[in-house]
Parts: C-alpha cells; sequence; structure tokens
C-alpha cells in the first residue's frame, strides 16, 4: 500500500525525482576524424547531428506549448469552479450534512489538484534552472587557421554536448509536463464527480420557496 501511494505521489510530482538518468554516456572526445579523405563522411556527420538538435528544439517548443496550455485551463477552469459551487451549495437548505461535507472535501481535493498541476507545469518556466548548450562561436576564431575538416569535427564535438545535455532537459521537462496532465485529469474528474452531484440535487431535490410574511401588530382601521 506504501509503494503504491508513494508511487501516486511520484506522479504527480509531490515526491519529486532527484537525479535524472542521463540519455547518452558516449565521450565526445571520442570523435577524432579531421581528415580531408573524411570529409564527405564528417559532412554527413554534421548533418545528421544537425537535424537530431532541431528535433530536439521542435520537442522543447511543443512541451512549452503544452506547458502554457495547463497553466492557462487550469487557472480558467480553477476560477470557475471557486466562483460558481459555493453560489450552488448555498442553495441547498435541505441538504443533508454529509452531502454538503462530501461536497466541500471533493472541491478541497480538486483544487488541490489544480495547485498541484500549476505547480508543475511552473516548474518549466524556471530559465535559471534549465540552462540550454549551443555550439561555442569561439571556433570560428580559434580555428581560423584550421582546415575545414578540422572546424567541422570540433563544431560535431559541439553538437554531441549540445545533443546530450538538451535531451536531458527536455526531458526534466517532459516529465514535469506529465505530472502537470495527471495531476489536471484527477483534478477534472473530482470537478465532474461534483458537477453530477449537484445536478442530481437539483433534479431530485425539492427547494421550498420562501415567501416573506409580515405581522401587523396593530391594525389601522378605516371608518367612513
Amino acid at each position: 500500500m506504501l509503494k503504491i501511494l508513494q508511487k501516486f505521489l511520484k506522479s504527480i510530482g509531490l515526491i519529486p525525482i532527484r537525479e535524472h538518468q542521463q540519455p547518452f554516456d558516449y565521450n565526445i572526445n571520442d570523435y577524432d576524424l579531421s581528415g580531408e579523405e573524411e570529409k564527405d563522411k564528417i559532412q554527413l556527420h554534421k548533418d545528421f547531428l544537425l537535424s537530431v538538435l532541431q528535433e530536439e528544439n521542435n520537442r522543447l517548443s511543443f512541451v512549452e506549448n503544452k506547458t502554457t496550455q495547463i497553466i492557462s485551463q487550469t487557472s480558467i477552469i480553477f476560477s470557475l469552479v471557486g466562483l460558481i459551487i459555493p453560489i450552488v451549495i448555498d442553495k441547498f437548505d435541505g441538504v443533508s450534512f454529509f452531502i454538503k461535507l462530501t461536497l466541500i472535501l471533493l472541491l478541497m481535493i480538486g483544487f488541490f489538484m489544480y495547485l498541484i498541476s500549476i505547480r508543475n507545469a511552473l516548474k518549466n518556466l524556471n530559465i535559471k534552472k534549465f540552462k540550454y548548450p549551443y555550439a561555442n562561436p569561439e571556433n570560428v576564431i580559434t580555428l581560423k587557421d584550421k582546415t575545414v575538416e578540422e572546424f567541422n569535427s570540433e563544431l560535431i564535438r559541439d553538437y554531441l554536448y549540445c545533443i546530450k545535455k538538451t535531451v536531458l532537459i527536455n526531458n526534466i521537462k517532459g516529465t514535469n509536463l506529465l505530472h502537470a496532465y495527471k495531476s489536471f485529469k484527477i483534478a477534472n474528474y473530482f470537478t465532474g464527480v461534483i458537477i453530477i452531484v449537484i445536478c442530481s440535487l437539483v433534479l431530485f431535490t425539492t427547494q421550498k420557496e420562501k415567501i416573506s410574511r409580515v405581522k401587523i401588530e396593530t391594525p389601522v382601521k378605516l371608518i367612513k
């Protein structure tokens, strides 16, 4: 039971993942091609690694777009539920205390899960925490007297380093997005249950019409 609870808490980000697995274990210095006779192979490697970097940039854009959508949608639903539910609950004076308590508990759990969803999504917007690498522009100066093949070889090593770090960062952001989505989905389930219960109360509960009566203590008699 404890393991199931821990797994659930990890799935919504309440138990943080202390160390993320490195996506690759290669050493960038193992790439040692630099001869002119290998220029075609070097160019092919360069183009391939550049395409991998572009795919990771596309994945980053997808993750950030989904993160922004979850934040905006969660904020809207959070506000609407917070405004509507208390007003609706207040109209059911004849409803038992147990039903009201159940609705309040469901509402609190739903709000809590929405907050967790926003918290997980906002992690991806922390610019200071996610520092993306890039190819060293100083290579143009430091390698200006080298051959094209030697320059491309150094650029390939930069790409290899950037891919390793970029994939890791994108994996962390993707994990945060999954945690936010899981929390958002659970919160929607609780909100759906609340709406079903309220609709059932509206359908099956007869509300008494409150009629205001005024009693006149000393009525005035009209004498013709």
